[in-house]
């Protein structure tokens, strides 16, 4: 039954729309527009993308994921198909991955990790932790490096064909860099590689100090797996290392950030007190080599 005061109620909110609400009342309805008032929902608790070169390699890192929580329930799982050659390098699959996925945090791994102890369940609390720690955190890793002349510079929490290696904290790290092997991110907050670079050297890197450019911050978390690769420098590196270096320098950035792969000089400063720990390096190198050489000559000078 109709009641006594909906023809006016009808009048009055008619009489209230302006102009343009009265020629769009049905357009709504055509387009379904969604009025958002909150961060979307995350379909899944994970998106784990992979960059793929061998099936070999990949079949492995599924199969510890799998053992270690990790399913189609909770997890989405995307591979970055290399395996006949480079359809990415890891600027261009982050960046044109990362936007569409649906987890609540994003892992990119290469193809070479495994899951040896650490499962779903220390790296749900792990983050936890991070969450409380800072809510400003934009990507996390397990090796990293901080500004040279502020104590330690490497803290790494893995084992790989170097060695293994432990964080000295149980909580997580704040670093300025990351190694690419095993990152993560919460997707409403997860800062994207530079536009303008390419490759597979640094991005990681790059997208910290992409974070700390929008006020977010970087961390190794202890989540151990096993690196398989050896995280050997190509002669590509030198190039990376300079380009991201120029880059940031002309953007600001001033110091020297260690990576787990090198030392990276950031201004005319840092370049120069870089050069002259070189040189001085060398020269300590030689007065070793050219010591031990005397030593060696002078044994065996006198009588016989």
């Amino acid at each position: 039954m109709k009641s006594a005061t909906s023809g006016t109620e009808q009048k009055a909110a008619k009489h209230f729309l302006t102009p343009y609400h009265q020629e769009n009342v049905g357009l709504r309805d055509t387009l379904s527009p969604i009025f958002i008032t909150k961060p979307l929902p995350s379909e899944k608790e994970f998106s784990i993308v992979s960059l793929v070169a061998t099936q070999e390699r990949y079949d492995r890192l599924l199969r510890s994921l799998s053992a270690k929580g990790f399913n189609n329930e909770n997890s989405e799982f995307l591979a970055i198909d290399n395996r006949n050659g480079n359809s990415f390098d890891g600027y261009s699959a982050l960046r044109g991955v990362l936007p569409g996925l649906s987890g609540r945090y994003v892992l990119f791994t290469h193809d070479d990790i495994e899951l040896i102890s650490d499962g779903i369940d220390e790296l749900r609390r792990l983050l936890a932790k991070l969450e409380v720690l800072d809510p400003k955190w934009m990507l996390a890793g397990n090796a990293g490096g901080v500004f040279i002349g502020s104590g330690d510079t490497h803290f790494l929490h893995l084992d790989d064909p170097h060695g293994s290696f432990r964080l000295p904290t149980s909580d997580p790290v704040r670093v300025w860099g990351l190694d690419e092997n095993f990152l993560i991110m919460p997707r409403h907050r997860m800062p994207l590689p530079s536009l303008d670079f390419s490759g597979f050297h640094l991005f990681a890197t790059d997208m910290c100090l992409q974070a700390r450019a929008a006020g977010g911050t970087s961390y190794v978390i202890p989540f151990l797996l096993r690196h398989h690769g050896k995280g050997l420098v190509d002669g590509t590196y030198p190039k990376a290392q300079e380009r991201l270096e120029r880059k940031y320098s002309q953007l600001s950035v001033k110091g020297r950030i260690q990576t787990p792969a090198a030392a990276l000089a950031f201004g005319w400063r840092a370049k120069l007190n870089a050069f002259l720990s070189r040189q001085g390096q060398r020269l300590y190198r030689i007065k070793a080599k050219f010591g031990r050489l005397f030593a060696r000559l002078g044994g065996h000078s006198g009588p016989n």
